[in-house]
């Protein structure tokens, strides 16, 4: 591999690194927000992408921390020793998020319970769900700066997979003590927030149908 090449390999994996890390995240906060939304129906299907995305993650990241650090020990030793600068150890700045099994003692609720107490319930159990997603957020961007920055503090699959761990538990617990305890009150806030990210789709997929259309008429 000639030098130039070696570098520009090198960029582009330790991108590649930050990119996966960037996409599972990517994925969290479209959770985040179906759930601030509190459509049900949208917290199924982007579980379900989010479970795609990690899978992929898990098998992109294992291939590019592998190649990166062959690249990387090419660039630091031997014929090519200095030019490219070792590393230094990124310090860990964000505690790993617990796993969020039960939300009810955020607000317990007696039963009966007026409209108003479960209003309130709900919410504040809605919300302890996000702030969980939202610390697994930073914590994953965290932890891929460290990876990206030293391959050998941790490994990314293993990261990965215990991210998926910590969103699948809350995405269940919000589902059974939220959505599923009280249905009415959650298809009544329903539309509260709409997501941003089904607005950014639906103006791509605009803007390919108006690609594909535009070949069509060219081919014609």
């Amino acid at each position: 591999m000639q030098l130039i090449d070696a570098k520009l390999r090198h960029r582009e994996l330790t991108q590649a690194v930050y990119d996966i890390g960037d996409e599972v995240v990517d994925y969290i906060e479209h959770l985040i927000e179906a759930i601030n939304d509190w459509d049900t129906e949208l917290v199924v299907d982007c579980k379900a992408e989010f479970d795609d995305i990690v899978e992929d993650a898990r098998v992109d990241a294992r291939r590019a921390v592998a190649e990166l650090a062959g690249v990387r020990q090419a660039l630091t030793s031997g014929l090519r020793s200095g030019t490219v600068s070792v590393r230094q150890r990124r310090d860990v700045v964000v505690a790993k998020p617990a796993v969020l099994t039960d939300v009810t003692e955020v607000a317990p609720l007696s039963s009966p319970a007026g409209v108003e107490k479960v209003a309130r319930a709900m919410k504040a159990r809605s919300r302890a769900v996000v702030r969980n997603l939202e610390a697994t957020v930073e914590w994953v961007l965290d932890r891929t700066a460290v990876a990206a920055d030293d391959l050998g503090a941790l490994s990314l699959p293993v990261l990965y997979s215990q991210t998926q761990r910590i969103v699948d538990v809350a995405v269940e617990t919000w589902m059974r003590d939220v959505a599923q305890l009280h249905p009415e009150f959650v298809r009544g806030m329903r539309g509260s927030k709409p997501p941003r990210f089904l607005g950014e789709r639906a103006r791509i997929d605009a803007v390919v149908a108006r690609v594909i259309a535009k070949r069509k008429v060219q081919a014609s």
